[in-house]
């Protein structure tokens, strides 16, 4: 599914199509791409005429990290390859974006539904997907884009992500951060104390919790596709060697593979999980230099005995 509309220019014209952005978002791998002008409160930088939301679809799944990561690590080097795409093809200034926020722009768009669990959502994708964000110093003229479905979020009925979320962030008034086991994973603080026991069940692994989006009847066609393959077992986390590590920011990305926050994370999903064989692991780590992994450890070996 790619949004499209119009034909292609030279590069001497002075407005871009955006069926050359869509056919060009398609050969990167992605699944659609929505053009928006942006507003000053954007902060996109000076000269940017068009923001471009690149979507990406991917099939749900993943046992110790979600599926999610591996697809955004993906999405990253497509978008940058694309970036440099647009420059050499239509001589267009270009700009990979990172620090302008995605959910003001979607929220402004009609292709674009938001669930209560604040997830953004597309046809045939539901919230399965990944986005990018390229500005171009040129505008993109395009034809209408179809507004999300009316009807096809259910969230003024629905309570079931509100129902499964094991620690009620998602309640009738809006969602609440704090007490959402995602805000915590990785952040590099320690994990709330009433929150540690769903890591390695409900939320499955150690990076990522996708519960609401599993519940939700708008992703029902996207989660009988998913996949629980893994690249990493629990032991090579909780060891967490170069070469893991190395492996591990290849596939998910650099901004992820932080040994100690790992390792935090990865202590709890093997008591959770109550395998003996990695309570040598969990004692070894109770001497981390890393206050929060010797924290973890320390509530690991409590939670085995």
């Amino acid at each position: 599914m790619l949004a499209t509309a119009c034909s292609a220019p030279s590069k001497l014209n002075t407005v871009l199509l955006q069926t050359d952005i869509s056919k060009l978002a398609a050969e990167h791998g992605f699944s659609a791409a929505y053009c928006i002008t942006p507003l000053p409160q954007d902060g996109a930088p000076q000269g940017v005429k068009t923001l471009v939301i690149l979507a990406r679809a991917y099939v749900p799944g993943g046992k110790l990290v979600d599926a999610f990561y591996p697809a955004s690590n993906a999405a990253y080097h497509a978008a940058r390859a694309m970036a440099s795409a647009l420059e050499k093809r239509f001589d267009v200034q270009t700009w990979h974006l990172n620090s302008v926020r995605l959910k003001p722009l979607c929220a402004r768009h009609a292709a674009f539904g938001r669930g209560m669990n604040t997830l953004n959502y597309l046809p045939e994708m539901g919230s399965r997907f990944c986005m990018e964000l390229l500005g171009l110093a040129l505008p993109v003229t395009c034809s209408k884009m179809p507004a999300y479905p009316a009807g096809e979020l259910a969230c003024g009925t629905c309570r079931r992500c509100m129902q499964a979320c094991p620690t009620g962030a998602i309640t009738e008034s809006g969602f609440e951060k704090e007490r959402c086991i995602r805000f915590y994973m990785l952040s590099g603080k320690p994990m709330p104390k009433e929150m540690r026991p769903f890591i390695g069940t409900a939320a499955k692994g150690i990076v990522g919790c996708d519960i609401c989006q599993r519940f939700c009847p708008a992703n029902r066609m996207v989660e009988e596709k998913g996949k629980e393959e893994e690249r990493f077992t629990l032991a090579e986390l909780l060891d967490c060697s170069p070469e893991t590590m190395r492996e591990f920011a290849d596939l998910y990305g650099k901004n992820y593979a932080i040994r100690n926050r790992i390792l935090a994370q990865a202590v709890l999903a093997a008591a959770n999980m109550g395998n003996k064989e990695n309570q040598r692991a969990i004692a070894r780590l109770k001497g981390s230099p890393s206050p929060v992994v010797a924290e973890h450890a320390c509530w690991a070996e409590e939670k085995m005995k």
